[in-house]
């Protein structure tokens, strides 16, 4: 062993000439030498609480071996292993676990003060202000949402540009006409018009002369149209897996996806940050998707209720 930990080569020395097979090596090398007698002293606590660490540095060793001495000896009984990278310790540094204690009760009011000064506001009321625009944010993209689905609905039930915009335009309401029965078609003052249960009902109560129209002379009623196609031909859990899979989920999710899209893009219009405003709005694109699968029409309900929870 050299002064400085490398190992040389003793296969000499008895006269044995040539002999690089059977050296007369010094024990305790390799990987694992000096483990348990080790230089580098563990970390110590100090009587005012601060640690005292060493600092250490890997260094490479050498061999004191040529290569071909090296591959005659490595793997043997005579040199099982070698440590190529030694811990060597070079200092110590003091740690003091208090430096990571939470800011003092003084400093925290002074943040407070400052932030106070700053905005206007505490941070109590910032935060309270910033979760009431996202709430209001997500309402916004609820009911675009609404919107958008309707919009899709009935430009699935044939319905013209213009048509599909005055329909949108009608469902503001999130949970209007879901389960109501189908609206009338009469003639009212000798004018075709499409009235609900409500409005008939009332117009009956005045005393409206009301004459049924014939089903071609009726205008289209295309949500309604749209809503048929979204069911799809099958019914019970036929049904159900066609509009989750089947032939009917191609309408599903156009529904569904205006329903995000529009969600969206109302959300960011409104401030909210667009990474978050996708991720809630797919969500809440999905949950509607599964529940047009369920009962088809109630995504939008779905959907709108997601945003509270």
């Amino acid at each position: 062993m050299g002064p400085n930990g490398e190992l040389i080569n003793t296969s000499n020395i008895g006269g044995i000439v040539g002999s690089n097979l059977i050296p007369n090596i010094t024990p305790n090398i390799g990987a694992l030498s000096n483990v348990g007698s080790s230089v580098i002293p563990s970390s110590t606590t100090n009587e005012d609480g601060t640690i005292t660490i060493p600092t250490i540095e890997l260094k490479s060793r050498e061999t004191g071996l040529d290569l071909g001495e090296m591959q005659n000896l490595y793997g043997t009984k005579y040199m099982p292993m070698f440590q190529f990278i030694e811990a060597q310790q070079t200092g110590s540094m003091t740690y003091n676990p208090a430096d990571d204690n939470l800011a003092s009760t003084e400093e925290l009011e002074a943040i407070r003060a400052d932030f106070e000064k700053e905005h206007g506001m505490s941070a109590e009321q910032a935060l309270l202000k910033a979760q009431a625009e996202r709430a209001g944010q997500k309402v916004a993209g609820a009911t675009a949402a609404k919107i958008g689905s309707a919009f899709a609905q009935s430009t699935i039930g044939d319905a013209p540009f213009g048509t599909a915009a005055m329909d949108a335009a009608g469902s503001v309401v999130p949970f209007k006409g879901l389960f109501q029965d189908k609206p009338a078609n009469v003639m009212l003052e000798n004018k075709p018009v499409f009235l609900n249960p409500q409005e008939y009902a009332m117009q009956k109560d005045l005393g409206a002369n009301l004459t049924a129209l014939k089903p071609e002379d009726a205008p289209k009623d295309y949500l309604a149209s749209g809503l048929q196609a979204m069911r799809g031909e099958k019914t019970g859990f036929e049904g159900f897996t066609d509009r989750l899979y089947g032939d009917a989920a191609g309408v599903n999710f156009k529904v569904s996806a205006m329903s995000g899209v529009a969600d969206a893009v109302t959300q960011i219009a409104m401030g909210a940050d667009p990474i978050d405003a996708i991720k809630d709005a797919a969500k809440s694109a999905t949950l509607s998707y599964v529940a047009n699968a369920v009962i088809p029409g109630s995504g939008p309900i779905v959907s709108f209720l997601s945003k509270f929870f």
